[in-house]
């Protein structure tokens, strides 16, 4: 019995509970061992059954020796035969068949379980089915197993195990349920097969499909399910592969829209008698991104001749097709460059220079159609004084072979053009054949250039003018103020015979409005108001450009201006006070800052922008190196203008609204203020400053700031003075600032009324707006005086 100690612990566990007998014996068919039901039906455990059907199976050691049998009895020779014929199946089959009970403990497995995992029967049997499972795997096929069990439902699954000696075979399994006569789940059975080759063909099918781009898919007709579809689909596609399996119609929502009504129309209906196609689509790879594929489909017919599944091909062609399109891009490019150039291009030949061939630019700019160019020289294109230069320049492209350009004059159907002509050899088999020349028609620059040259001292002339129409608007409070000076700036400077601002009421423009006249609208009273100008001549360019910038100055301020008076006038009538209210002057000023910040704006935005073009494209110009040393010259002057037109503009807009003033405070801001005065004043500036105070709000800030701009201004224009002094303190809580200067002075009785000196008036209010008091002293000759004060909150 010792030398059995082992195959009788080995088998004892799934031997013990069968419901038949089972016994063991050795070779010499002696007794070794019985289980419970074998007991049970013969009780003398020595004695062994005759009458019954047994089934010897033999018991072998590692190295393939039988070294005992068990013998299972069966009463039922009927039975018998029918499980020993299913058992010879069983054990005959390359497929190994598994039966488990709930818990995945083997009950029985076939011998091919040592071909298939190199296990052998008894080192299976009676052990969890799922410890040779790959573990990745593992978790997978045990809910499978539990699912079939819940359900009494059959499936197929495929999986890992690994191999008695450590490599993988990918299984494909077959599970089927059991049932007993109750109905319950007795045992599952799976069927299991090696799939490895299958695997590794696939896998070397994925990888041939990887590297040439393409995917292989076989469907039902209908296309309501995949019976295959390769990994390598979702690379193509973009789709995961699991959710095209599970709903096959998703691919098509990927598919461009035009192309997918091809697919289910015309190519449909070919599929359905039978017929191959070949289609390239386009298809939605991600969005917004647009791929081809080439669709290679092919029905397949039963014997009944009936189509039954689809097997197709796509393959990604989308290099292949922006190739073709680039490809055929640029040949039409290419061959659309001679025809379609926006440039005049045209060929002559060595001998004779006669014309070869012109393409419609340059039939334009001669005036002439290539069949009345043939057969006649280039020469005979260009003015007479031109002809040296041209020829020089055609014998030296044919000497040296290089471009060369230069500049002539054209003989025109439509008059004289001046042109820049680029002169290219034509090289055919490494020898010259002939010659390009590609024509630029360059007279509307030359004009224009001639023009900026003449327009220089008028560009500046209006440019500082416009610049004094701006900071003079800045303090205009009325609109008779405003319309006078925009007349008194049009006559000034535009030299007109009249100019006039008229209110044409609705309906009357026919009548009123003379059409020798220049009309422009400015804004709008009770009817609408126009600038009137009488011209003797045309304006030239530039000065249209100054008119419209002036106008829209002026119409910036018209309509907001007449608000305001309107206002004004409507809140005099309430007032029985003859002093304006304070939150009045205050929303005034607030108004007025409003307006300086978008005139600021719209001159950063307009006409400084347009400047700075302006001056970029002369500066191009310049660079090219096609002027002599005397119009460069006048051109570098140009630009030096337009510079400091453009410095004039941004010094406009910083005073209009200064744009670190808040951020600075005051007596910073002022600081820098005098720094700027000082290098154009012809006074000298002392400042006093005691400690920057931080309880200024924003509107004292700027209420101060703007009454020294004033004093400033008045200092330049009117006082003649050669030194002005300023201080600004504060003495608890209030702000305390004064303004003297030595110069002329003036007579203040003058001056009386309010309004009638914008300067005076205009800081009374400002100061007022601030709740402070301001007073003024001066007499000829003896300087100004300005005491300010008001309270810091």
């Amino acid at each position: 019995m010792g030398a059995f100690e082992d195959v009788i612990k080995g088998a004892r566990q799934w031997l013990l509970n069968l419901p038949d007998p089972v016994y063991l014996i050795d070779l010499h068919e002696r007794f070794l061992w019985g289980n419970k039901a074998y007991e049970v039906t013969y009780g003398n455990v020595n004695a062994l059954p005759v009458t019954a059907a047994v089934q010897r199976i033999p018991i072998v050691n590692e190295n393939d020796e039988t070294i005992a049998y068990s013998v299972v009895v069966k009463e039922d020779s009927d039975a018998w035969e029918l499980e020993a014929r299913y058992r010879i199946i069983a054990e005959n089959t390359s497929d190994t068949i598994v039966l488990v009970d709930h818990q995945a403990i083997v009950h029985y497995v076939s011998p091919s379980i040592l071909s298939l995992t190199g296990y052998h029967v008894y080192e299976y049997e009676g052990f969890d089915a799922f410890d040779i499972i790959h573990p990745e795997d593992r978790e997978r096929v045990r809910s499978v197993h539990q699912n079939a069990v819940q359900t009494k439902q059959s499936t197929q699954l495929e999986y890992r195990l690994i191999h008695k000696e450590g490599y993988l075979v990918h299984i494909e399994a077959s599970v089927r349920i059991v049932l007993d006569g109750s109905g319950e789940v007795k045992y599952v059975v799976a069927v299991a097969r090696d799939i490895s080759e299958r695997k590794e063909s696939e896998e070397l099918l994925e990888n041939i499909l990887n590297s040439v781009n393409a995917a292989v898919w076989s469907t039902d007709k209908d296309f309501r399910r995949y019976s295959f579809c390769s990994e390598s689909i979702e690379a193509i596609s973009g789709i995961p592969r699991k959710e095209i399996m599970n709903n096959p119609i998703r691919l098509h929502d990927h598919i461009h829209p035009d192309d997918n009504v091809v697919l289910m129309g015309e190519v449909k209906s070919k599929l359905d008698e039978g017929i191959s196609i070949r289609q390239a689509i386009r298809y939605i790879h991600v969005e917004g991104e647009i791929r081809w594929g080439e669709l290679i489909i092919h029905p397949w017919k039963n014997h009944a001749g009936v189509v039954e599944r689809l097997n197709g091909l796509l393959l990604d062609i989308t290099e292949k097709m922006r190739s073709e399109l680039a490809l055929e891009e640029s040949e039409q490019r290419y061959k659309s460059l001679f025809e379609n150039n926006l440039d005049g291009v045209f060929s002559i030949e060595l001998n004779g220079f006669y014309f070869v061939n012109a393409n419609r630019s340059f039939e334009n700019i001669i005036g002439a159609q290539l069949s009345q160019l043939k057969g006649r020289c280039f020469l005979g294109t260009i003015y007479d004084e031109d002809h040296p230069q041209i020829y020089e320049a055609i014998l030296e492209v044919m000497q040296q072979g290089k471009p060369r350009d230069l500049e002539c004059r054209l003989l025109s159907c439509h008059g004289q053009r001046i042109a820049s002509i680029t002169f290219v050899p034509i090289y055919l088999s490494g020898s010259l054949n002939g010659i390009h020349g590609i024509v630029k028609d360059i007279t509307r620059r030359k004009l224009e250039e001639q023009e900026l040259v003449q327009s220089e001292e008028r560009h500046k002339f209006l440019q500082q003018r416009l610049n004094g129409l701006s900071n003079d608007l800045a303090n205009v409070m009325k609109v008779s103020e405003l319309e006078h000076r925009l007349l008194e700036e049009v006559l000034a400077v535009l030299q007109v015979s009249d100019a006039s601002i008229e209110e044409v009421p609705h309906g009357q423009e026919a009548a009123a409005m003379d059409a020798k006249d220049t009309w422009i609208p400015i804004g709008e009273k009770k009817h609408p108001v126009y600038l009137r100008i009488v011209a003797g001549n045309a304006f030239l360019p530039i000065e249209k450009q100054w008119l419209e910038t002036a106008v829209h100055y002026v119409t910036l301020l018209y309509d907001n201006l007449r608000l305001i008076e309107d206002l004004i006038k409507r809140l005099e009538d309430l007032v029985t006070t003859s002093q304006t209210p304070k939150w009045m002057l205050r929303l005034l000023f607030k108004l007025s800052e409003k307006e300086r910040f978008a005139l600021s704006s719209d001159l950063h935005d307009s006409v400084l922008q347009d400047l700075i073009i302006w001056y970029r494209r002369l500066e191009s110009l310049r660079s090219d190196g096609m002027f002599g040393t005397e119009a460069q010259g006048e051109l570098k002057q140009i630009e030096e203008g337009l510079l400091d037109a453009i410095h004039q503009i941004r010094i406009t807009c910083n005073e209009l609204r200064p744009p670190f003033l808040l951020k600075m405070g005051l007596v910073e801001s002022l600081k820098s203020l005098f720094e700027y005065t000082r290098m154009f004043a012809n006074y000298e500036i002392e400042f006093n400053a005691g400690q920057p105070s931080e309880g200024l709000s924003e509107e004292q800030i700027l209420g101060i700031y703007r009454i020294v701009q004033e004093l400033l201004n008045n200092a330049s224009k009117h006082s003649k003075a050669e030194k002005v002094t300023m201080s600004l303190s504060e003495n608890g809580n209030r702000m305390h600032f004064t303004y003297s200067d030595d110069g002329v002075g003036m007579d203040l009785s003058a001056f009386d009324g309010s309004f009638q000196h914008m300067g005076l008036a205009g800081m009374e209010k400002r100061v007022l707006s601030l709740e402070g008091k301001i007073e003024f002293q001066s007499a000829p000759q003896q300087g100004v005086q300005v005491m300010i004060s008001f309270p810091k909150n």
